[in-house]
């Protein structure tokens, strides 16, 4: 077993917050089930939809963006380009569905949802929260373990370092 990093523990952080995020969003569409809108004047459902607009759009794309533009890049200069190839294509159908999801929240709690909006929210979000939950699975027990195996402390440090200037105050 190889230890963990310090650019795998803030992975691993931002990992369970998006979990977290994504059981909330799960548990709200439960609640409203798929054939009516849910009223956005509502107090919780306007904090639900703020909440998971905030996860999304702070936590997918720098997540995504950091492994892309910094983590997958060195991984590959070591020799191992096909996780961070995998991984990539995913984050390529995963980020367009949070966009989506992100946006139509945006919208709803603006302008409110109507049925078609609400559908396209609804279908989106199931969507998302299966790919995303897998992906995470993914990275925990594959990129995390080839961080640990092939970034040497120093290398680590500094990914760290990067990452922790990217998140969102």
């Amino acid at each position: 077993m190889t230890a963990q990093t310090q650019t795998g523990a803030l992975l691993h952080t931002d990992h369970v917050a998006t979990i977290q995020a994504l059981q909330s969003l799960e548990g709200f569409l439960i609640r409203q089930t798929k054939k009516s809108a849910p009223d956005v004047a509502d107090e919780a459902v306007r904090k639900a939809l703020q909440s998971l607009v905030t996860t999304l759009t702070n936590e997918v794309g720098r997540h995504f963006g950091f492994e892309e533009n910094h983590l997958f890049p060195l991984l590959a200069e070591r020799g191992e380009s096909g996780i961070g190839e995998f991984l990539k294509h995913e984050h390529s159908t995963i980020l367009p569905l949070a966009e989506e999801v992100a946006d139509t929240a945006r919208k709803a709690l603006d302008e409110g949802f109507d049925a078609a909006s609400w559908h396209r929210f609804y279908d989106a979000s199931v969507e998302l929260i299966e790919r995303e939950i897998f992906h995470i699975q993914k990275e925990e027990m594959g990129l995390l373990a080839a961080i640990g195996m092939l970034v040497d402390p120093a290398a680590d440090a500094e990914l760290a370092e990067l990452y922790r200037g990217l998140q969102v105050a």
